[in-house]
């Protein structure tokens, strides 16, 4: 029986190259239903075969043909279907993309590229991306005033002058924010500039700016001496000399007394607790009088904030402070570092009480405050306890380490939320806050529910 090929155009299509070499490698018999391929109906077409219709009995005229036809048949199609599958197209198609000129009555020259355009292009390539230079340029000195940290500050000094009880003005208010974020951008990059070959050792610090050789210590320095210099005169002619000389204080108290006791011994925590404390007194001496005693609850609040927000983070790098070369709290005394930061966490009850009792806020903000608070105060607790449990008598286990900190972790990330959720109550129950609005609205203060 000789070997016939059915081509059968229309029909479903087969996309699958496995099924499809299969099939041609069986020399597509009849009885193998094989369907029918568009790329076997372009082999059909050279092949003797004649279809008429769609049935499945068409009258088919085919001549014998030699075992070597036959094997010639079968190689170009295997041929043709990996010419197809490799460049996705068909084999004609390669072919056909072939330039054709013998009936063009000229000679055709292919057109080599002037050199106007060569230079054109050349010089289109040598121009340098304004924007993405001017942004590599900028963005170093943007990481060393480190603009959380910033920001963290500047909010501070904010909300301070937000609760204080005097008048408020939206100018006071502009330089305010400019001028203590300049000092602070001032005091952090001195801070970078000189501990460079510390950073280097720590995981943490290892992506700043003056380590990775983007900024050097006098490109830090003159930095520093530019946006120190621009906030204290914005904030001795925007706001008031006692301002300025508060955010000189605390770019000096940061920049040098801190940064070089970090590396001598671990007073260098309360120092830098008095440097978070700075800011809200700023910003309640840009309206009201410093002998308030609101003044120092608030600067009392950002102090005792510090403990158990940075002892938290200090415990999981500990050793990587260690190897740096500063010295920690939490690497030289570890219960002494969960002991403080427990310690601390409790003084917030009687600061957050103090704002009501010298007429700050009202009588509901200890009591909300006081979750805030309280939840603080419960994740020092805990983790206070497991370091306890740690040093009590032998060496700590490292189930036990692990536990302190997981505990660590989260007390660090609450202090996170914490300390703007207590200045957004603070700024809720300012006194006399709910006064006005019931008077803006129309309402007496007689009969609002929460009064001042």
């Amino acid at each position: 029986m000789s070997t016939r090929i059915i081509v059968l155009p229309r029909l479903n299509k087969v996309n699958n190259f496995n099924f499809f070499f299969k099939n041609t490698k069986k020399k597509l018999h009849v009885n193998q239903n094989f369907i029918a391929n568009p790329f076997l109906a372009l082999y059909g077409r050279n092949s003797t075969v004649s279809i008429r219709g769609r049935g499945l009995n068409p009258s088919v005229s085919a001549n014998e043909t030699s075992e070597s036809n036959k094997e010639t048949s079968k190689n170009s199609i295997l041929e043709d279907v990996a010419t197809k599958v490799l460049n996705c197209q068909e084999p004609e198609a390669k072919s056909s993309q072939k330039t054709n000129s013998s009936h063009i009555p000229f000679k055709v020259v292919p057109r080599e590229p002037s050199k106007s355009s060569e230079a054109k292009f050349a010089t289109l390539s040598t121009i340098p991306n304004t924007s993405t230079d001017l942004r590599s340029r900028i963005n170093p000195y943007i990481k060393l005033t480190k603009p959380n940290l910033t920001v963290l500050v500047t909010l501070s000094s904010i909300c301070s002058y937000a609760i204080s009880p005097y008048s408020v003005s939206l100018g006071e208010l502009a330089f305010l924010t400019i001028g203590t974020a300049l000092c602070s951008g001032a005091a952090n990059a001195i801070n970078m500039g000189r501990e460079p070959e510390f950073d280097k050792k720590m995981p943490r610090t290892v992506g700043r700016p003056v380590v990775r050789g983007l900024v050097s210590p006098t490109q830090a320095y003159t930095f520093a001496a530019a946006t120190g210099t621009i906030g204290c005169s914005m904030l001795w002619i925007g706001v008031n000399p006692t301002v300025a000389i508060l955010g000189f204080t605390n770019l000096v108290l940061y920049a040098w007394i801190y940064t070089s006791l970090k590396r001598r011994s671990i007073i260098n925590t309360w120092v830098g607790a008095i440097v978070g404390a700075i800011p809200p007194l700023m910003g309640w001496a840009a309206s009201s009088p410093l002998s308030h005693p609101g003044a120092w609850c608030l600067a009392g609040l950002l102090y005792a904030w510090q403990f158990p927000h940075f002892n938290a983070l200090s415990h999981n790098i500990a050793e990587q402070y260690k190897q740096a070369g500063y010295v920690m709290t939490a690497a030289e005394n570890p219960k002494l570092n969960a002991r403080v930061a427990l310690r601390y966490s409790f003084l917030m009850f009687p600061l957050c009480f103090g704002l009501t009792y010298y007429g700050v806020t009202d009588w509901v903000f200890p009591i909300d405050s006081a979750i805030a608070n309280g939840w603080l105060a419960y994740l020092a607790f805990q983790f206070w306890r497991q370091q306890q449990k740690n040093y009590s008598g032998s060496n700590p286990t490292a189930e036990g380490l692990a536990l302190a900190g997981t505990h660590a972790k989260k007390l660090f990330w609450c202090s996170v939320w914490h300390l703007p959720a207590v200045l957004i109550l603070a700024m809720i129950h300012k006194k006399g806050q709910w006064d006005r609005w019931f008077r803006y609205l129309g309402l007496n203060s007689d009969d609002a529910v929460l009064s001042s």
